[in-house]
């Protein structure tokens, strides 16, 4: 295992590629879906909630960088016109079934169970977000999903004590974004 203070890399890498994802987004090269975004920020900050009340450790560090850089993005969403992908019914649905899962934390008193339910928020925010990479990979970039993959990796590894507040939500963070860098790697692969 890596020091805890490990964790705060994998958080700063985290910031890093939101950071770099804001400037593609102000450059109109990148088009955030806002309904992802929005969800996975107010996902992202409950977890880190349910981490600090489960007392996981620094690694609540990850979930905090994460949703600081998804509100962010949001911000710059609304500053640049070119940075905007159009939303329709389907991203909605997706929102509402993504708000339903985090409305479960309402209604436990489980740190463990709300996780849970974030998590599975976190996955209804990631569809629109899945199928806009899928269809035009061009309106994402690479780097923040890379960024995060690494940062959740590199906060698994300094874990000493291996319970579900301290790895759930890294294993999913890594997972998915690795799925992301796939998806939107493929169309640098189908144009060389």
């Amino acid at each position: 295992m890596l020091n805890a203070h490990f964790a705060l890399l994998g958080g700063a890498l985290s910031l890093v590629g939101g950071a770099s994802y804001i400037r593609d987004i102000l450059r109109g090269e990148s088009q955030p879906n806002r309904v992802s975004w929005l969800l996975w920020g107010v996902a992202t900050s409950m977890v880190g909630l349910a981490q600090i009340r489960e007392g996981v450790g620094v690694q609540w560090l990850l979930s905090l960088a994460i949703g600081l850089g998804d509100f962010a993005v949001i911000a710059a969403s609304f500053v640049s016109r070119a940075g905007v992908w159009k939303l329709g019914p389907f991203d909605y649905a997706c929102g509402a079934a993504s708000l339903v899962g985090l409305s479960l934390w309402a209604v436990t008193n489980d740190a463990t169970v709300a996780i849970v339910s974030f998590i599975l928020a976190d996955a209804m925010a990631c569809i629109p977000t899945l199928v806009k990479s899928w269809l035009t990979p061009a309106s994402e970039s690479i780097a923040p999903y890379a960024c995060t993959m690494a940062g959740a990796i590199l906060t698994l590894a300094t874990v000493t004590t291996w319970s579900s507040g301290a790895v759930a939500f890294s294993l999913w963070i890594a997972g998915i974004n690795g799925v992301f860098v796939v998806l939107i790697r493929r169309q640098a692969l189908t144009t060389n």
